[in-house]
């Protein structure tokens, strides 16, 4: 996975386009490979709903949200670097490693991404105080009953045998910067995989640039920081299809 909230903000744009593909074409069956914070899954109608993702954690921690339990209340700096320094140990549960790496974490994006602590930013009206933790639990909480019924799995995108489902990828994103759990993500087999699904199901991936045999069905320039007075980092999301 990039990190949990990386489709968030733009969640409300791409789901009408999946969601018209499955009502288009009536579609039982809906995967995501790549699943993150579960920010798409969550708005998609469907028969059938599977969410998943290698990192154990996240799915551990997708699966006690589901099951509408409690998240720790805070996470301080130094529970957030001794649950870094030791979750190997096997001293804590999968969700508990979870909820501290990837929302206690900037922008989501698990250990690696650093501590996000609570502070003041620049708006046009004046400094606001902001609690990443606390915003970020209060946004995975609020997908408690909209994900209930999920089916969320520890498994590899290349795991999946699928036939007549939908199918939406959201992989790392090839030239940008890849954190450990994303480094040795293998580009030509991923393509030449969206190919080979492509066959029997309708497949649609989310990339800033796709090989020359796939079209892009979408597109929108979005900002890549938390910090919402920080228009300085932008990209084109794009969705793209194999045009076969």
């Amino acid at each position: 996975m990039k990190y949990m909230g990386s489709k968030s903000r733009i969640a409300k744009d791409i789901t009408p386009v999946i969601q018209r593909k499955i009502d288009e074409h009536s579609i039982k069956t809906y995967i995501e490979p790549f699943v993150g914070g579960a920010n798409v899954i969550d708005k998609i109608n469907c028969e059938t709903k599977i969410g998943t993702d290698r990192n154990k954690y996240l799915i551990a921690l997708l699966n006690k949200v589901a099951k509408g339990e409690p998240l720790i209340e805070s996470v301080p700096r130094e529970l957030y670097n001794t649950v870094r320094d030791n979750y190997k140990t096997g001293s804590y549960e999968d969700w508990y490693i979870g909820n501290v790496g990837f929302i206690a974490s900037y922008n989501g994006r698990w250990f690696d991404g650093g501590y996000a602590p609570a502070g003041y930013e620049k708006t046009k009206s004046g400094e606001r105080y902001r609690d990443y933790y606390q915003e970020a639990k209060r946004n995975i909480l609020l997908q408690s009953s909209k994900i209930k019924n999920v089916v969320f799995q520890v498994k590899d995108y290349k795991e999946h045998n699928p036939s007549n489902c939908l199918i939406y990828c959201d992989p790392p994103y090839q030239g940008t910067k890849q954190y450990d759990n994303a480094k040795k993500f293998n580009y030509d087999e991923f393509w030449e995989t969206m190919r080979g699904w492509s066959r029997d199901n309708i497949v649609i991936i989310s990339e800033l640039n796709a090989p020359d045999d796939f079209i892009c069905i979408w597109e929108k320039s979005v900002s890549r920081t938390m910090k919402s007075t920080d228009n300085t980092m932008r990209a084109n999301e794009k969705m793209f299809m194999y045009n076969n």
